[in-house]
């Protein structure tokens, strides 16, 4: 008994050590976190315009002293909140903290006005934020349309009533521009194009996107949002645009010349309201609004660009930048047929994808295989930053003494507009013979791949049994041919009386496209759901969208040109499907478009979408079969 109650003791103190131990290394795995201080702001705001100042931390601080504010009026503030997070992964265990200040400034006058670092004090050490330039334009009386840019359109969202006007989305209040920053360059030289789309109305939704080709230029993406936002405010003549970034690209220019980039064509769902004729006090409180489509379409953009200078050297193979060239080599004694490696590293920023051949220069009693290239850059908008490694393999089949002349590396540099050529040193390679005889004939300018094995003088003796056949033999006309004849007769007719059945019944379009209907939906919604997973939210909305159209669309028989929800639900009363059902549908391809475009998905959750889509199309398809 004694023994028992001394291991239970045990057993509990061994526990409880576990446990403290834990306690502590969560602890310290919680305590560990760089602490970042930022500022935020609207960069670009009206006189009188009301906008936020953020400061956020991600540690609890002290001490908050904020910079000089004698340009803008300080009505409110400061706000605070936190938040925190904690994450346990593969026994890793992570916390993220945030804690913020927010103040409501008011523009007074007109300027670019630039707002200092804010100082906080963290565990005794004192932190700073950015600096932050806000430009304060005259106001234009379009300032409460653009804060509401983003935010839920008030009032009925269905079709106009009679005797009502739709105002016509002008152009200069919704179009779409690619700037570059440079319009001559040298040929190889990095461009950065931005494609944004600039609004003062209420875009809805982006469709039917049309990008430019770059004809002329290799060209890598820098920046793809995986969603758009309007999130961005520009000054462009004095107006106040909402800005959605669509696509950061670099380019290179393959050709001189003048090269065009051409349009990035778009349409834009615009949600306006509708102005009724016989106006009434409920209008100033309950509009109408109604969606339209406006196609907009950016100016063309014309590049002029420059040829390389004439004289280039012949280690010349295109390099267009800021370069640096190292060449190692790792031994400097082996024996004949050994292998040396050769590592060529060439850093620095610009046109590096391009840099794929160097001229290396090797004894005629070296052979040299192909390069293998490593490439560890990124794309910035100067260019490929980064480093590509080349390994060659070198065997020396002779013994000797050699010598291995520099590597030249060349390189066109835009700072100085001249061929530059950066030399390694040479290498002194004492070779020595090997055990194997140095027969081997090395043929110069040809490498290890071009050499292929084309076969043996004595083929292999078949030793497996074989069967002899009478001469003169034949199958034709036998038992054997008549039955493989027959069957095959058979198979034929079998085959065609199935085609010609399969062919009738796929005859039927609409026949075919309500049976599989159920089939194509769910397929769409297992799409939809994997975009869920990932918080994927454009994706996630434009897949469950398809999924409950082309459903309606196909097992109601509705062609494609006009498919609208008048027309869905119109068809859905002929198949007497319950007035209940059609609202629930109707409602949630209206959710779902709203929050597809929306600046957050708190409205909608994604989750509780996904679910709605999949019982809904449960139940339309009990209703129709």
């Amino acid at each position: 008994m004694i023994k028992f109650a001394l291991f239970f003791e045990n057993k509990i103190m061994n526990r409880f050590i576990l446990l403290l131990t834990a306690l502590v290394l969560l602890t310290a795995g919680l305590s560990a976190q760089d602490v970042k201080f930022t500022a935020q702001a609207t960069n670009v705001v009206e006189v009188g315009e009301q906008f936020r100042l953020v400061f956020s931390v991600n540690a609890k601080g002290t001490d908050l002293k904020l910079p000089p504010l004698t340009d803008f009026n300080i009505l409110s503030g400061p706000s605070s909140s936190s938040s925190t997070n904690m994450q346990v992964i593969n026994g890793q265990v992570s916390q993220s903290s945030s804690y913020s200040y927010t103040y409501i400034l008011q523009a007074i006058k007109t300027g670019k006005f630039t707002i200092s670092p804010a100082t906080i004090t963290v565990n005794g050490k004192q932190y700073k934020t950015n600096s932050l330039t806000v430009e304060v334009v005259k106001a234009t009386g379009g300032k409460a349309q653009t804060q509401n840019q983003n935010q839920n359109t008030q009032g009925n969202k269905g079709n106009a009533a009679t005797n009502t006007n739709i105002p016509d989305v002008k152009g200069e209040d919704l179009f779409a521009r690619i700037t570059v920053n440079k319009n001559s360059m040298y040929q190889g030289e990095n461009l950065v194009a931005i494609i944004k789309v600039y609004t003062k109305v209420n875009v809805i939704s982006f469709e039917n996107y049309k990008f430019p080709s770059f004809k002329g230029f290799f060209s890598q993406d820098i920046e793809a949002p995986t969603q758009y936002s309007f999130q961005q405010r520009e000054n462009v003549n004095g107006q106040i645009y909402n800005v959605c970034l669509i696509k950061k690209v670099s380019l290179y220019p393959q050709k001189s010349g003048e090269l065009t980039i051409e349009p990035f064509e778009l349409e834009c769902g615009v949600r306006q309201q509708v102005r009724s004729q016989n106006r009434n006090i409920w209008d100033d409180f309950f509009g109408t609004y109604q969606n339209v489509k406006k196609k907009i379409v950016s100016p063309q953009v014309k590049i002029n660009v420059k040829p390389l200078p004439g004289n280039a050297p012949e280690s010349f193979s295109g390099a267009v930048g800021k370069f640096n060239m190292t060449a190692t080599i790792n031994t400097k004694q082996v024996k004949t047929n050994d292998g040396i490696n050769l590592k060529i590293t060439v850093s620095g920023t610009g046109n590096l994808k391009l840099v794929d051949t160097l001229n290396i220069k090797l004894p005629s009693d070296f052979e040299k295989y192909d390069p293998k290239i490593s490439n560890n850059f990124k794309n910035t908008a100067e260019g490929g930053s980064g480093s590509k490694v080349f390994e060659y393999l070198i065997i020396p089949r002779h013994a000797g003494n050699f010598t291995i002349p520099p590597i030249e590396f060349t390189y066109f540099d835009l700072g100085s507009k001249q061929y530059k050529t950066i030399l390694s040193d040479d290498f002194k390679i004492k070779v020595e013979k090997g055990s194997e005889e140095e027969n081997v004939s090395v043929v110069s300018g040809m490498t290890k791949e071009d050499v292929k094995y084309i076969g043996s003088d004595v083929r292999f003796l078949k030793k497996n049994p074989f069967t002899l056949h009478k001469k003169g033999e034949l199958l034709f006309g036998s038992w054997k041919f008549i039955l493989c004849y027959l069957l095959a007769l058979g198979l034929f007719i079998t085959l065609y009386i199935l085609m010609r059945e399969r062919i009738r019944q796929n005859a039927n379009l609409a026949l075919v496209k309500n049976k599989r209907a159920n089939k194509i939906s769910k397929r769409r919604l297992k799409v939809a759901a994997q975009y869920l997973r990932q918080n994927n939210k454009t994706q996630f909305y434009n897949e469950t969208l398809k999924a409950l159209w082309g459903y309606m669309g196909d097992k109601l028989s509705i062609p494609v040109a006009d498919l609208s929800r008048d027309t869905a639900a119109s068809h859905l009363e002929k198949h007497q499907v319950e007035t209940d059902l059609i609202s629930k549908v109707m409602a949630l391809i209206e959710n779902c478009e709203y929050a597809h475009f929306a600046p957050s998905s708190e409205a909608y959750q994604m989750d509780k979408i996904y679910t709605e889509a999949s019982n809904i199309i449960s139940d339309l398809e009990n209703k129709l079969r």
